[in-house]
């Protein structure tokens, strides 16, 4: 999942500052991909038997409102796609997902189409994790999952009046967020060949003297958000827990894209008690059961859509008195401006490739 993000960050930040006047097109896409999971854990190698393959539709729109936004974006497209997935092995089986989907348009002219696809939605998986049946897949602990997917389109292969045969290459995520264990998730790379219609046209004018860029405050701002949920730690069928974090960060907006962020978070995770527990009983160990905070300091970057921003940030715990995964760990999600002051999120927390929790939280900008 993070590699998702940190692509959509780095590639995003390529898109041109401005454009000409354009038609743009309403279109429909129906591809097939071939790829490879990723065995990011030796747990997964029993799990992956070969390649995978499958199908994705998708129904796109483009924004035609004249504003700064799809300006600055080169009017990015949006749209909903679904995925069919095998993964050609009896222990992964099959999955389908359905996704709310964005495409930003890098390049555009006669011999290249390039553009960044980011798509967020849930899956379903035909097989997951059970202790009889299926003991061997540690990637799908559930059958209800989280997706996402990040895809780069470039050459066009054949294009007629509203036909064409685009090429691009895609990376797919699936996983559970640690609702239930075991919960490696599963990555696949894949080549994609897709065969788009074109759909009623979609005429903008844009207006010269309009200002391109929005006026940047770059005052430092400090926030306070308290997020929250339910997770599972790595002992499978122990059970969900609440867990809360307090996060203090400051805030810079860099330019009409970008944001800064720095800060501090405080873990307060009720799993981590049961867990210490069982380590101490089986392992003899003598770690304090009562002890199961964790305080990290971070930095983090906001890639700014309106009132959305795409959220990512890499952290490491200073006060760790129990060893879990990792001291290391990283953030990525959305967050939405409510007002001046106020704003919601919600992210995923991950220790290295293991994803530990779903946050959903409410923040304040002093």
């Amino acid at each position: 999942m993070k590699k998702i993000f940190l692509a959509s960050f780095l590639m995003v930040s390529l898109i041109g500052l401005s454009q000409s006047n354009q038609t743009f097109y309403n279109n429909f896409q129906a591809e097939l991909f071939f790829g490879r999971p990723i065995e990011h854990d030796k747990k997964l190698k029993d799990a992956i038997d070969g390649n995978s393959f499958g199908a994705m539709i998708s129904y796109n729109t483009s924004g035609t409102k004249n504003s700064i936004f799809n300006k600055l974006y080169n009017y990015p497209e949006k749209g909903f796609s679904f995925l069919y997935q095998n993964f050609n092995s009896n222990v992964l089986g099959k999955v389908y997902g359905g996704y709310r989907h964005f495409n930003y348009n890098l390049k555009k002219n006669d011999k290249s189409n390039l553009k960044l696809t980011t798509g967020f939605g849930l899956g379903y998986a035909t097989k997951s994790y059970d202790k009889i049946n299926n003991n061997k897949n540690h990637a799908i602990g559930s059958k209800l999952l989280a997706s996402a997917y990040l895809k780069l389109q470039f050459f066009q292969l054949l294009k007629k009046e509203k036909i064409s045969i685009n090429t691009g290459v895609s990376l797919i995520h699936f996983s559970n967020v640690a609702f239930k264990n075991p919960n490696l998730g599963i990555n696949t790379v894949n080549l994609n060949v897709g065969l788009n219609y074109l759909l009623e046209t979609q005429n903008i004018i844009q207006t010269e003297n309009e200002p391109l860029e929005l006026k940047i405050d770059k005052k430092l701002y400090f926030n306070l958000i308290l997020r929250g949920g339910y997770n599972e730690s790595l002992i499978i069928d122990s059970g969900l827990f609440p867990f809360y974090t307090i996060t203090f960060f400051g805030s810079k907006t860099l330019n009409n894209y970008s944001t800064f962020t720095f800060g501090t978070d405080y873990f307060r995770s009720k799993f981590l008690k049961n867990h210490i527990k069982k380590t101490n009983i089986e392992e003899g160990k003598n770690y304090n059961e009562n002890d199961y905070s964790r305080i990290g300091i971070f930095v983090g970057h906001e890639l700014t859509q309106n009132n959305f921003s795409f959220i990512s940030q890499i952290g490491y715990n200073v006060y760790y008195p129990f060893p879990y995964v990792s001291r290391v760990y990283e953030r990525f999600g959305l967050k939405y401006k409510l007002s001046k002051h106020l704003f919601s999120e919600i992210t995923m927390k991950i220790n290295l490739f293991r994803a530990e929790a779903l946050e959903v939280g409410l923040g304040y900008r002093f």
